[in-house]
Protein backbone atom coordinates (compact mmCIF):
# COMPACT_ATOMS: atom_id res chain seq x y z
CA UNK A 1 0.00 0.00 0.00
CA UNK A 2 1.48 3.37 -0.93
CA UNK A 3 1.78 6.35 1.38
CA UNK A 4 -1.15 8.35 -0.07
CA UNK A 5 -3.44 5.33 0.26
CA UNK A 6 -2.39 4.86 3.91
CA UNK A 7 -3.21 8.49 4.67
CA UNK A 8 -6.58 8.24 2.94
CA UNK A 9 -7.35 5.02 4.83
CA UNK A 10 -7.12 6.88 8.16
CA UNK A 11 -9.79 9.44 7.22
CA UNK A 12 -13.48 8.87 8.05
CA UNK A 13 -15.09 7.10 5.06
CA UNK A 14 -17.35 10.07 4.19
CA UNK A 15 -14.91 12.93 4.68
CA UNK A 16 -13.67 13.47 1.12
CA UNK A 17 -17.23 13.55 -0.23
CA UNK A 18 -18.42 15.89 2.53
CA UNK A 19 -15.55 18.37 2.08
CA UNK A 20 -15.98 18.40 -1.70
CA UNK A 21 -19.75 18.89 -1.36
CA UNK A 22 -19.25 21.77 1.08
CA UNK A 23 -16.75 23.44 -1.28
CA UNK A 24 -19.15 23.11 -4.23
CA UNK A 25 -22.03 24.53 -2.20
CA UNK A 26 -19.91 27.51 -1.18
CA UNK A 27 -18.58 28.16 -4.68
CA UNK A 28 -21.98 27.83 -6.37
CA UNK A 29 -24.34 29.40 -3.84
CA UNK A 30 -22.36 32.12 -2.06
CA UNK A 31 -23.05 35.56 -3.57
CA UNK A 32 -19.33 36.29 -4.13
CA UNK A 33 -17.32 33.23 -3.10
CA UNK A 34 -14.06 34.64 -4.44
CA UNK A 35 -14.62 38.19 -3.24
CA UNK A 36 -13.66 40.82 -5.79
CA UNK A 37 -11.47 38.38 -7.71
CA UNK A 38 -12.88 37.66 -11.17
CA UNK A 39 -10.52 35.19 -12.84
CA UNK A 40 -11.27 34.73 -16.54
CA UNK A 41 -8.70 32.46 -18.12
CA UNK A 42 -10.52 32.01 -21.43
CA UNK A 43 -14.11 32.20 -22.64
CA UNK A 44 -16.08 29.36 -21.11
CA UNK A 45 -13.57 28.68 -18.33
CA UNK A 46 -16.42 28.64 -15.83
CA UNK A 47 -17.89 25.63 -17.63
CA UNK A 48 -14.58 23.79 -17.33
CA UNK A 49 -14.60 24.62 -13.62
CA UNK A 50 -18.12 23.20 -13.31
CA UNK A 51 -17.03 19.97 -15.01
CA UNK A 52 -14.01 19.69 -12.71
CA UNK A 53 -16.06 20.38 -9.57
CA UNK A 54 -18.77 17.82 -10.28
CA UNK A 55 -16.36 15.27 -11.74
CA UNK A 56 -14.27 15.78 -8.60
CA UNK A 57 -17.30 15.21 -6.40
CA UNK A 58 -18.05 11.94 -8.16
CA UNK A 59 -14.41 10.91 -7.84
CA UNK A 60 -14.51 11.56 -4.08
CA UNK A 61 -17.69 9.49 -3.78
CA UNK A 62 -15.97 6.63 -5.61
CA UNK A 63 -12.84 6.89 -3.46
CA UNK A 64 -14.86 7.01 -0.23
CA UNK A 65 -16.94 4.00 -1.30
CA UNK A 66 -13.87 2.09 -2.47
CA UNK A 67 -12.30 2.53 0.93
CA UNK A 68 -15.40 1.06 2.57
CA UNK A 69 -15.24 -2.05 0.35
CA UNK A 70 -11.47 -2.52 0.86
CA UNK A 71 -10.63 -1.18 -2.60
CA UNK A 72 -12.54 -3.93 -4.39
CA UNK A 73 -14.04 -2.81 -7.71
CA UNK A 74 -17.31 -0.94 -7.33
CA UNK A 75 -20.43 -2.37 -8.87
CA UNK A 76 -21.48 -0.71 -12.10
CA UNK A 77 -24.93 -0.10 -10.58
CA UNK A 78 -23.36 1.93 -7.76
CA UNK A 79 -21.20 3.95 -10.15
CA UNK A 80 -24.22 4.81 -12.33
CA UNK A 81 -26.45 5.73 -9.36
CA UNK A 82 -23.69 7.90 -7.87
CA UNK A 83 -23.18 9.61 -11.24
CA UNK A 84 -26.90 10.32 -11.55
CA UNK A 85 -27.00 11.65 -7.97
CA UNK A 86 -24.16 14.07 -8.74
CA UNK A 87 -25.94 15.25 -11.90
CA UNK A 88 -29.17 15.77 -9.93
CA UNK A 89 -27.18 17.70 -7.32
CA UNK A 90 -25.91 20.00 -10.09
CA UNK A 91 -29.42 20.48 -11.46
CA UNK A 92 -30.69 21.27 -7.95
CA UNK A 93 -28.00 23.89 -7.46
CA UNK A 94 -28.98 25.60 -10.71
CA UNK A 95 -32.63 25.76 -9.63
CA UNK A 96 -31.58 27.14 -6.24
CA UNK A 97 -29.42 29.75 -7.97
CA UNK A 98 -32.40 30.66 -10.15
CA UNK A 99 -34.50 31.34 -7.07
CA UNK A 100 -31.83 33.42 -5.31
CA UNK A 101 -31.71 37.17 -5.62
CA UNK A 102 -27.96 37.65 -5.08
CA UNK A 103 -26.53 37.80 -8.58
CA UNK A 104 -26.72 34.07 -9.29
CA UNK A 105 -28.89 32.64 -12.06
CA UNK A 106 -30.03 29.38 -13.61
CA UNK A 107 -27.78 28.28 -16.50
CA UNK A 108 -28.53 25.18 -18.56
CA UNK A 109 -24.92 25.16 -19.78
CA UNK A 110 -23.72 24.81 -16.19
CA UNK A 111 -25.92 21.71 -15.89
CA UNK A 112 -24.43 20.31 -19.08
CA UNK A 113 -20.90 21.02 -17.82
CA UNK A 114 -21.69 19.41 -14.44
CA UNK A 115 -23.07 16.34 -16.20
CA UNK A 116 -20.12 16.17 -18.60
CA UNK A 117 -17.66 16.16 -15.70
CA UNK A 118 -19.59 13.44 -13.88
CA UNK A 119 -19.99 11.26 -16.97
CA UNK A 120 -16.31 11.61 -17.87
CA UNK A 121 -15.21 10.56 -14.38
CA UNK A 122 -17.68 7.64 -14.35
CA UNK A 123 -16.39 6.35 -17.68
CA UNK A 124 -12.73 6.80 -16.76
CA UNK A 125 -13.24 5.22 -13.31
CA UNK A 126 -14.92 2.16 -14.79
CA UNK A 127 -12.30 1.80 -17.53
CA UNK A 128 -9.41 2.27 -15.11
CA UNK A 129 -10.74 -0.13 -12.49
CA UNK A 130 -11.49 -2.81 -15.08
CA UNK A 131 -8.02 -2.41 -16.59
CA UNK A 132 -6.41 -2.48 -13.15
CA UNK A 133 -8.50 -5.50 -12.09
CA UNK A 134 -7.53 -7.30 -15.30
CA UNK A 135 -3.85 -6.71 -14.61
CA UNK A 136 -4.19 -8.10 -11.08
CA UNK A 137 -5.90 -11.24 -12.34
CA UNK A 138 -3.30 -11.71 -15.09
CA UNK A 139 -0.36 -11.49 -12.71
Amino acid sequence: MNRAQRIIEKLPPWLLTAVTTAAILWLTLAPRPLGDMKPELFPGADKVVHAIMFGGLLLMIYVDKSRVVNWHPLRVFFTVVAMLAVILFGISIEFIQGSMDVGRSFDIYDILADAAGAVLVAVLWNLFTRLHDGRKQGS
